[in-house]
C-alpha cells in the first residue's frame, strides 16, 4: 500500500521507483492500462482528476479511482507536480503539491497488481484583476482600498504609486480578495494613484484613481 500523505513532494523518479517496488506489474501495464490481474481483477481507472490553485505556487490535486479494492490504490503524479497519493476506501485521493512552473501533470493509478491508463491535466493561471478607491479622513489621512480577483488572492501584495506619502505603500490581500491601507499624507496632497498587484505566477494588473 502507498503511504498516506496530504502534502507530497519529491522527484518523479523517486515516486515511480516507489510505486514499481510496491506494484511489480506496473511497468508492464503503465502505458496501456490493459490486461487482467492473476486474481481476475480489472485494472484501476482514474474517473476524475481536478486541480485547484492555492497561494504560493501550490496546487491541490484531487480525483477518484474506480477499482475492485479502491483503498489498495495509489496515484503517482508526474510532470509540473510530482508525488504519490493513496486512495481512501471509496477511491478518492487528494494532495497539495509544489508547482514551481505551470504545465501538464500525468496521473497513473496502481492497485498493487495493475496500473491505469494515464490521465492528464493542464495546470494554468489567469491574470489577476484589481480595483482601487480613495476615501479621505481626519488629520490628512486617506484610506486606499479595493479588491483583487485571482485563483488564490490571499497573501498577494498590492503596491501603490503616486504622490509623496503614497509612493511605495503596500497592502496585503485578504482571503476574500479585499485590501486596504490608511496613510497620513502632507496637508493638501492630491493626485493620481496606481494600484498594482502581481499574482503567484508573475502576471500583473493595475487600476487607477484620483484623490
Amino acid at each position: 500500500m502507498f503511504p498516506s500523505r496530504s502534502k507530497v513532494r519529491g522527484s518523479a523518479a523517486a515516486a515511480l521507483l516507489f510505486v514499481l517496488a510496491i506494484c511489480p506489474t506496473a511497468s508492464a501495464q503503465v502505458s496501456t492500462g490493459r490486461g487482467v490481474g492473476s486474481n481476475g481483477n480489472n485494472p484501476p481507472v482514474i474517473v476524475s482528476l481536478e486541480a485547484t490553485q492555492l497561494p504560493g505556487r501550490t496546487f491541490r490535486i484531487t480525483g477518484r479511482v474506480a477499482d475492485e479494492t479502491p483503498a489498495s490504490c495509489g496515484v503517482v503524479i508526474t510532470g509540473a507536480a510530482t508525488g504519490v497519493m493513496q486512495c481512501d476506501s471509496v477511491g478518492n485521493f487528494s494532495g497539495v503539491f509544489n508547482v514551481p512552473a505551470l504545465g501538464q501533470i500525468t496521473a497513473i493509478a496502481g492497485d498493487g497488481q495493475l496500473s491505469s491508463r494515464p490521465a492528464v491535466k493542464n495546470l494554468t493561471n489567469d491574470a489577476p484583476t484589481v480595483s482601487v478607491s480613495a476615501v479621505g479622513g481626519p488629520n490628512n489621512t486617506w484610506t486606499f482600498s479595493g479588491s483583487v480577483g485571482d485563483e488564490a488572492p490571499v497573501g498577494l501584495t498590492v503596491t501603490l504609486a503616486g504622490p509623496t506619502g503614497v509612493q511605495g505603500a503596500t497592502a496585503t490581500v485578504g482571503a476574500d480578495g479585499s485590501w486596504s491601507v490608511t496613510l497620513s499624507l502632507p496637508e493638501g496632497t492630491s493626485g493620481n494613484v496606481t494600484a498594482t498587484v502581481t499574482d503567484w505566477y508573475g502576471q500583473s494588473a493595475s487600476a487607477y484613481t484620483s484623490f
